[in-house]
C-alpha cells in the first residue's frame, strides 16, 4: 500500500485506511487475536515511517508527533482503540 509514500494530512489517510482495518478488525481479529497484535504493530510502524517522510522528524520527533496525534483523538485509526502506538 506504500503508506509511507503518501503525500496527504493524516485524517485523510486515516479515512482510506480505516475500512480495511475495520475489515481486518471484524474478520481476523476476532478468530486470530493473539497473531493480529503483530499486524497493528507493523501498521504503527508504517504510519511512523509516513510521519518521518512526510513531515521531514528524526524517529523521535515522529514517535512523539504521532503519539501526540494519538492523545488528541484516539479515534482517528481503528486498531489504535486495540494497540497504543
Amino acid at each position: 500500500m506504500k503508506i509511507h509514500k503518501r503525500r496527504k494530512p493524516i485524517a485523510e489517510l486515516a479515512r482510506e485506511l480505516n475500512p480495511l482495518i475495520k475489515g481486518l478488525i471484524g474478520y481476523y481479529h476476532k478468530f486470530w487475536e493473539g497473531g493480529m497484535r503483530d499486524v497493528w504493530n507493523q501498521l504503527n510502524h508504517r504510519l511512523l515511517k509516513w510521519v518521518k517522510w512526510e513531515k521531514g522528524l528524526y524517529k523521535y520527533a515522529s514517535l512523539r508527533w504521532l503519539r501526540l496525534q494519538y492523545k488528541q483523538n484516539p479515534g482517528l485509526f481503528a486498531h489504535w482503540i486495540l494497540v497504543q502506538p
